[in-house]
């Protein structure tokens, strides 16, 4: 799979067109490991917040936890973790940047074989986008397979776009 057919889109009802690159994604403090996650409760970033601005605020928290206020230009990373662990991100800080309109109510991860699996659009905070396997990116499979707390055993793979509806 070349680095062009590794990327992966977010368009549809929204104010912005968002490009995610899996292979930056190993940088990201957001990642979380895969094995954790399929052992842990279902992840949801949002847990019994009911207004919009404490949900903003928690989400806000839960990205920027255990970040230097200062910007010090330090990346710390775990190598052995990056070449033997499995990761992945969740999909909703990318969807909050790409302004989905008010109205979006699926969205749909369209495969390379031009099927389609279509998700209320409330379910984004429970969705994880993995992006290695054992510290390999997901060229066969991928780029990206979902998980959305309920296919954990069987992931959604070979997605290539996401459209929000």
């Amino acid at each position: 799979m070349s680095q062009q057919e590794m990327i992966v889109t977010i368009t549809g009802k929204t104010k912005h067109t968002i490009t995610l690159d899996p292979g930056a994604f190993m940088f990201d403090k957001r990642k979380v490991n895969m094995e954790a996650y399929l052992q842990s409760e279902p992840f949801s970033i949002t847990e019994n917040i009911d207004d919009e601005d404490s949900k903003s605020a928690l989400a806000w928290d839960s990205h920027r936890s255990g970040m230097k206020i200062r910007n010090e230009n330090s990346i710390s990373v775990d190598r052995q973790a990056l070449k033997s662990e499995s990761f992945g991100i969740p999909l909703t800080p990318f969807l909050e940047n790409a302004s989905p309109d008010e109205d979006a109510s699926t969205i749909v991860f369209e495969k390379q074989d031009g099927s389609e699996l279509e998700v209320p659009f409330q379910s984004h905070k429970e969705i994880v986008l993995k992006f290695s396997h054992k510290g390999e990116p997901l060229t066969t499979t991928g780029p990206i397979h979902v998980y959305d707390g309920v296919n954990n055993d069987k992931p959604h793979t070979h997605v290539i776009k996401i459209r929000v509806q």
